[in-house]
């Protein structure tokens, strides 16, 4: 009865289909006022709502004794309380109309920006430093006072690790963000730039950040009864300090793989580096301070990525991968993955699906897109999952194909303006019946697949 009553809902109307807890129902209810495209007061209060609403997820709730932590190891002692509380909490504001700033300027389209290989590295590369200042082998001068030799920790420092939170917070609250940045697209279908509507588009994530931050502000003024400082706080502060290594980890999987990079060797890579950088600084005489070994650590990782790219410029590689798999064949373009047959082609892909009777499983795919490798590879690990992909027509579209612009400038799908992974299930007329962003959702793709 329960599929029933999930398939009946999905077909009243081709959006993402929720579970039906009472969380899911609010984030649910929320998230569809939060993409709709509307200035008025009552979206910036949904807005807000949702904010609110976001920071009560069970993903958010690490950074709270975090948040607690920072503001009480930053703030003067003696001195007022709501100073660096404040600063958090505006940094954190300030990344989400930053977000909504970028997707009002681009028409939403984050994905033609975030798929360039040398982009991602440079935000592994920022991520990384990130990592080392906030376990505290990296100095950076705006983290400390505003006077040369003032040790008490400044405004602005607390502002940045704020902007830090709010990026990493980001990656919890997804599909509120996707929701409203889906909203964003979907109004300016032109994609063309408009400073209204790109100020517009920055007032709603800054009405989301704020509802968001408003936790974060309540802990840092009133909510952290903490011990008093010691050890501890330099375990926090290694624990976040991790944290954002991951981040720094996952850009740059996303960088390696659109240069060609296989996953297992990224991880290699990414823990290569991390010994070459922790050896150099050990190598170092103890008497020189712990900042400056670590730049000099940093400064001989630069030289040794240097000499690699270099020589992977200089010397002849080894062909790539679409060149060694290339072949000629007769008929449809197709893709064999595992047990599953991909067709390249959209009007290939209907032909078959209008022989057979079948639907039609769109995958958008992008080699940088981690999301994407994944639900490729629960294709083939969840048997379920295979069985329900086998009986359907599949067809993949590249992100670098020139289809992928065509599908991308159809108003039913906003999504693509967004951002990877995204999914599409249609009948064998080409009728919508299905769509998502989330990868994990594979139960209410296959009541689709076998309906």
């Amino acid at each position: 009865m329960k599929k029933v009553l999930i398939l009946t809902l999905a077909l009243a109307s081709p959006l993402t289909v929720h579970a039906t807890d009472p969380l899911s129902s609010m984030n649910a209810w929320v998230e569809g006022q939060l993409s709709a495209n509307s200035g008025s007061a009552m979206a910036f209060v949904f807005l807000f709502l949702g904010g609110l609403l976001a920071s009560l997820l069970p993903c958010v709730y690490p950074l709270y004794p975090i948040t607690a932590s920072i503001v009480k190891g930053r703030a003067k002692p003696g001195g007022a309380r709501w100073p660096h509380p404040l600063a958090y909490f505006s940094g954190m504001a300030v990344m989400y109309a930053l977000f909504g700033l970028i997707a009002g300027v681009s028409g939403g389209a984050f994905n033609v920006v975030l798929r360039l290989p040398a982009v991602n590295l440079a935000i592994a590369a920022i991520f990384l430093l990130l990592a080392l200042a906030t376990c505290g082998w990296l100095h950076f001068h705006f983290f400390g006072g505003g006077q040369i030799g003032d040790k008490t920790p400044g405004l602005m420092g607390t502002f940045v690790m704020g902007l830090g939170a709010g990026l990493l917070s980001s990656s919890c609250v997804g599909p509120f963000v996707i929701s409203i940045l889906i909203g964003i697209a979907s109004g300016d279908a032109s994609g063309g730039f408009a400073l209204g509507a790109a100020l517009i588009a920055a007032a709603k994530m800054l009405a989301f950040g704020i509802g968001l931050g408003t936790t974060f502000l309540v802990v840092g003024l009133f909510g952290a009864r903490l011990p008093k400082s010691g050890k501890w706080m330099k375990y926090v502060q290694w624990a976040l300090g991790g944290l954002i290594a991951w981040f720094s980890y996952v850009y740059l999987e996303k960088g390696l793989s659109g240069y060609g990079c296989e996953s297992s060797a990224i991880g290699l890579i990414f823990a290569g580096a991390l010994l070459l950088l922790f050896a150099a600084f050990r190598l170092q005489p103890d008497s020189v301070e712990p900042s400056q070994r670590m730049e000099r650590a940093l400064l001989a990782l630069l030289a040794v990525i240097s000499i690699l790219a270099l020589a992977r410029g200089i010397l002849p590689g080894a062909p790539s991968r679409q060149t060694t798999a290339a072949h000629v064949q007769s008929g449809p373009e197709v893709e064999q993955s595992g047990h599953l047959k991909w067709f390249l082609n959209r009007d290939d892909a209907l032909a078959e699906a209008k022989q057979r009777g079948k639907p039609v499983f769109v995958d958008f795919y992008g080699s940088w897109c981690a999301n994407c490798k994944a639900f490729e590879e629960l294709t083939h690990t969840n048997e379920a999952l295979g069985k329900a992909l086998g009986g359907a027509v599949l067809l993949k579209i590249r992100d670098t194909s020139p289809d992928f612009k065509v599908w991308q400038n159809d108003s039913r799908f906003p999504e693509l303006k967004v951002g990877l992974p995204f999914f599409v299930i249609m009948d064998a007329s080409g009728n919508l019946l299905y769509k998502t962003s989330d990868y994990t959702r594979i139960d209410e793709m296959m009541l689709f697949l076998e309906g």
